[in-house]
Formats: structure tokens, sequence, C-alpha cells
């Protein structure tokens, strides 16, 4: 007897739902999510399938579901680099950037990782500089400025800040957003030096 599972994933009416036994739905999320990491589809942007779903007494596991790998069309949504040039799979430095408060605002705290140092080059960009909409490349900057080591999966630390952590809401390499959980991390969980 097969345990029945589903998945329900919306990314904004793009929706894609699949019952099924356990494995089935394991296979399909692992496909999507695989996908999903590399970028959605912008907000406004049609999504490239519609809604499916996989009744489970009609799929034990095999056929239909294995057509939904159409990802190479939208590898690199996340990059914005036609518009802005910017993309977080490949940071550049941003000169422009006013860095000169930063040694102080940044030694103020003890980052353990880099989700944490994410959050807090956010917070500086946002709060110190009055940066509404920062990108990739200005927490590049930071990162690069504080002598900090830079991830090697650069773009997936912004995917695991946000999806791991919750600290941001990461859409795309020029938008990109502290939330409440960050907001809170930031004011009460992030260890200060001297501090707690």
């Amino acid at each position: 007897m097969s345990v029945q599972s589903k998945l329900h994933i919306d990314l904004s009416q793009g929706l894609v739902e699949v019952e099924g036994d356990t494995e089935l739905v394991r296979e399909i999320y692992c496909d999507l999510k695989d996908h999903l990491l590399r970028g959605a589809p912008a907000p406004g942007r049609a999504p490239s399938r519609a809604r499916e779903e996989t009744p489970p007494a009609e799929n034990n596991g095999e056929g239909k579901p294995k057509s939904k790998r159409r990802s190479s069309p939208r590898k690199k949504a996340d990059s914005d680099s036609g518009s802005s040039g910017i993309s977080a799979d490949a940071p550049k430095l941003d000169k422009n950037l006013d860095t000169s408060k930063l040694g102080a605002f940044y030694g103020q705290f003890e980052p353990k990782n880099n989700a944490e140092k994410i959050l807090v080059f956010l917070k500086f960009i946002t709060e110190e500089l009055g940066q509404e909409n920062p990108n990739t490349d200005q927490v590049y900057t930071c990162f690069k400025k504080t002598g900090e080591k830079i991830p090697k999966a650069y773009a997936q630390a912004f995917y695991d800040t946000s999806s791991k952590h919750g600290f941001i809401d990461f859409r795309s390499a020029t938008d990109i957003a502290v939330t409440i959980a960050g907001d809170n991390h930031f004011t009460h969980g992030l260890k200060k030096k001297g501090g707690e």
C-alpha cells in the first residue's frame, strides 16, 4: 500500500499541483526545486506552464509528470541582466556605493554565516544609506570592502538566506527586501560584539 502525498506550488499563480504516492511527489519536487532555485518568473510575467495536476488513481509514479522539465528558457530569470546589467550569478563592484560608514556599522556585529552577513549588508544599504532597492552587486561590494570571504555560490547564498533562514525576500538580483523575520533576527537574534 502506497502513501499518498500532495505538493502545491503557487509562484504567483504559475500553480503546479501534484498528487500521488510519496516517491512520485518527492521526485517532482526535486525536479522543480532545482528549476525554482535558478529563478522563477518575475511578478507580472506570464508563467511558462499552466496548472498541471496528476490524479492519484491514474499515476503510480510513472508517466506524465516528467514532462514538466522545461527550464532552459528561463535559466537566468533572476539576473535582470537585460535591463540593469546586474546578475547574482556574476556580481561586480558597485563603484557608486558609499561604503565610508560600512566598517563602523559592520563592526558592531559578529555574523556567524553568509545569511547573517547578507542581512547586515542589506540593513546597512537600506537603513544607513537610505536605498530602497538594494541589489546583489551592492552586497558584493560590501563583502569586498569588509574583507569577508565571498560565498562560492554567490546567487545560492541569497536563495538560502531567503528559503532556509527567511531573512530576505529574494525575487531577483535587483528585487531584494528584508523580511519581518530578518528584521527581528537583526534586532534581537544577531550577536553583537561585546554583547550577549
